[in-house]
């Protein structure tokens, strides 16, 4: 990172980052250590992850339409060693937009076709340890389309993804199901049903 950052304008307090130092660098991730100046002018260490390029991840909300259900995925994380209970999401290729990201995430991992209705702003999921942004897609999925009527997905190698097709008032049953089979959930999902009054 820089030492003059553009992030230096309108800043609410002194703190910035004054370097960074790679420590290990593998397929997908990059530990780095940052230095930085904290808003009493000390410098400090810190040690966080970096998605390889950088990658920003869109999280995908997809209803189906008429029918108002939700889109959900299981999927095996290596790092919690547990299947998790998921929106579907996908990183943000270079030169690709977030709509682009979500309409083609979602057509990979469960094989429906949707349309962006709104966008929120990037957001950090775990900013104590990692630097990746997220960004949460609304998609529209028209289930009377043809393309929506037998989806199949097109999962990436090692990619073993279940689809779900849930209700609204579907949702604490079916988790409190997937809990019994010992599986967990995305942070992301769970707040989303919470904030929703659904759990």
């Amino acid at each position: 990172m820089p030492e003059n950052s553009a992030k230096d304008t309108n800043r609410i307090g002194a703190s910035r980052v004054l370097k960074e130092q790679l420590l290990y660098c593998g397929n997908w991730s990059e530990l780095v250590e940052i230095s930085y100046e904290d808003d009493a002018k000390q410098i400090r260490k810190w040690e966080c992850l970096h998605r390889k390029h950088r990658a920003a991840a869109v999280i995908i909300v997809a209803q189906l339409r008429p029918s108002g259900r939700y889109i959900l995925i299981r999927q095996f994380r290596p790092p919690t060693d547990s299947y998790i209970l998921e929106f579907p999401a996908g990183l943000v290729d270079p030169g690709e937009t977030l709509e682009t990201t979500a309409t083609r995430e979602l057509l990979e991992e469960t094989g429906y076709v949707g349309i962006v209705e709104k966008i929120s702003p990037k957001l950090f999921s775990s900013p104590g340890i990692l630097s990746e942004t997220v960004s949460f897609a609304h998609l529209s999925v028209d289930e009377m389309l043809p393309a929506n009527q037998h989806p199949i997905a097109n999962n990436e190698p090692g990619e073993f993804i279940t689809v779900f097709l849930k209700y609204p008032d579907e949702i604490a049953e079916f988790f409190n199901e997937e809990l019994k089979q010992d599986v967990l959930f995305d942070v992301k999902l769970y707040t989303y049903f919470m904030a929703q009054g659904l759990l």
